[in-house]
């Protein structure tokens, strides 16, 4: 393994094609094969059934990492409400839109910022009332020796465990040697091109190494900064994860 960690580096040291600016979009959506049918196993509850209908019913959205040698900066596309509109007898009435889980789940309204020249992770949150900055902890990658080929680029396998056995993968490529990713993961030796999330899958759809937004990459400021803990006990929301 550690011939492996030096390989690595020296592809991310030497590759020609290496470019260490630029604009990365993310395609995510759900995989919906990994994802029980709803209403089918009769010992689920109602609100469970009704989440596993809104992942059905989720569609895919586009999310964006800019990028240069230690700064990174994610988001996801603005979202679009478009209301039901009901012209009954009793008038107009509108509807609220259906949630989109993939537009939440890949990030949301937030703003993940990296900082890897000061070890510095944050996430912006506009939810739960004020805005407030979340200080994410590094993450725990393990590397492995298998790799695929992703738009040209070699890329390498690396997991992060979580719970019921499953694993997070994350698909980085040291060609792009740049330690970003999207939704706060970052830490690997390359770029990540894809992430498969147990039942959502993040996928770079396009590399734009002349995007000028890679120049003047701005650091949230707007919210308190506090811990990760510090935010749960804020919110009280025992959703409030990475």
């Amino acid at each position: 393994m550690k011939n492996f960690i030096l390989i690595i580096c020296l592809i991310g040291t030497y590759a020609l094609s290496a470019q260490n600016k630029g604009k990365v979009t993310y395609r995510i959506q759900a995989i919906m094969d990994s994802i029980e049918q709803p209403f089918e196993n009769l010992e689920n509850t109602d609100a469970k059934n009704k989440a596993l209908q809104m992942f059905k019913d989720s569609k895919p959205v586009e999310a964006y990492l800019v990028f240069n040698d230690s700064v990174s900066i994610y988001m996801v596309e603005p979202k679009i409400d478009i209301p039901g509109w009901n012209n009954g007898s009793d008038g107009l009435v509108i509807t609220r839109s259906k949630m989109n889980m993939s537009w939440f789940l890949a990030g949301g309204n937030s703003t993940y910022y990296n900082d890897m020249s000061r070890d510095f992770s944050i996430t912006q949150n506009e939810i739960m009332g004020p805005t407030v900055r979340v200080i994410q902890k590094p993450k725990e990658w393990t590397l492995t020796e298998e790799s695929k080929v992703i738009d040209g680029y070699t890329c390498y396998l690396a997991t992060i465990d979580k719970l019921n056995d499953k694993k997070l993968k994350a698909w980085y490529t040291p060609e792009i040697p740049v330690k970003h990713g999207p939704k706060g993961f970052n830490g690997l030796p390359g770029l990540i091109l894809e992430i498969e999330d147990v039942i959502y899958l993040w996928k770079a759809i396009k590399l734009d190494f002349e995007s000028p937004e890679a120049d003047d990459i701005l650091e949230p400021v707007e919210g308190d900064l506090m811990t990760k803990e510090e935010f749960t006990e804020f919110c009280g929301n025992p959703f409030a994860e990475d």
